[in-house]
């Protein structure tokens, strides 16, 4: 039975990535930090690993889309599947809101009127009925002992039983547009949001027993941003330049109080440092 939300454990290392966006390179530079750690780390990536840009050459790639990449998403699904059967247990991906564009969430736009019709044609059937199932599965949210909590978005939802994300049902919304799914509950801002008020995080975190809530979707130009005390928005690789992409690595078995308890360097890691 497929759970959205993800127990992590309450030991070992927790490597979380947000936002590959279809970047082979970047995504295999955060597997390569996740196979240099120790045998006892988890890898987490928040979400949106497919659907980059495909339509720039790198002589017209405009500035605010960061360092030039072309568009491998089905490679990276490829790879992440692959990685999850040779390291069991080890390997997760969230639910981000383009996965859900596949699998009855409304269609993504950002470089396609239909980025997820235009994916699926790039693949044969079968590639794209194994993708489809892989984001089935996908949990929402990811939540571990010591409070720390990821999800995609920001963690504005009203979220008052961990039961309501099991109760969550993926397909029903492709015609939606995105200013009427987003008030769909739970689901909508878990995909979607960019901002949670503090007492909103709170809120969110409670049930799951968080202090800290570590998301992507936005994008952050120096590779994160501390919102408060509860939320930590991290640019792992999407529309950044290599210097600023940031990935967290923190340790389960201790217990941060709050987000300023981060420090750049030690949880903040640049993924190219």
């Amino acid at each position: 039975m497929t759970s959205r939300l993800l127990r992590l454990p309450a030991s070992g290392r927790l490597l979380a990535a947000t936002d590959i966006q279809g970047n082979l390179r970047d995504f295999l530079r955060m597997l390569a930090h996740f196979e240099e750690s120790p045998e006892d780390s988890v890898l987490v990536f928040t979400g949106d690993l497919v659907h980059g840009p495909d339509e720039y050459t790198e002589q017209h790639w405009p500035d605010y889309l960061g360092t030039p990449y072309r568009d491998e998403s089905p490679e990276v699904v490829r790879l992440l599947m692959e990685a999850q059967a040779r390291y069991p247990g080890r390997v997760h991906c969230l639910l981000g809101n383009h996965e859900h564009a596949h699998v009855g969430g409304p269609r993504t736009a950002k470089f396609h009127h239909d980025e997820a019709r235009v994916l699926e044609e790039r693949m044969g059937p079968e590639a794209v009925e194994t993708m489809r199932a892989l984001f089935r599965q996908l949990p929402l949210v990811a939540a571990a002992p010591n409070g720390i909590v990821l999800l995609h978005a920001s963690p504005s939802a009203k979220l008052t039983r961990v039961e309501e994300l099991e109760s969550i049902e993926l397909e029903g919304y492709a015609h939606m547009g995105i200013d009427e799914f987003f008030h769909i509950p739970v689901l909508g801002a878990t995909l979607w949001s960019r901002m949670a008020r503090p007492e909103q995080a709170r809120a969110f975190l409670e049930p799951l027993g968080g202090r800290i809530a570590i998301y992507g979707h936005d994008v952050v130009r120096e590779g994160y941003e501390k919102v408060g005390d509860e939320q930590l928005c991290v640019s792992t690789s999407f529309a950044l330049f290599d210097e600023h992409k940031v990935y967290v690595e923190l340790e389960l078995s201790q217990v941060y109080p709050d987000v300023h308890a981060l420090r750049d360097g030690v949880e903040l890691k640049k993924l190219h440092g």
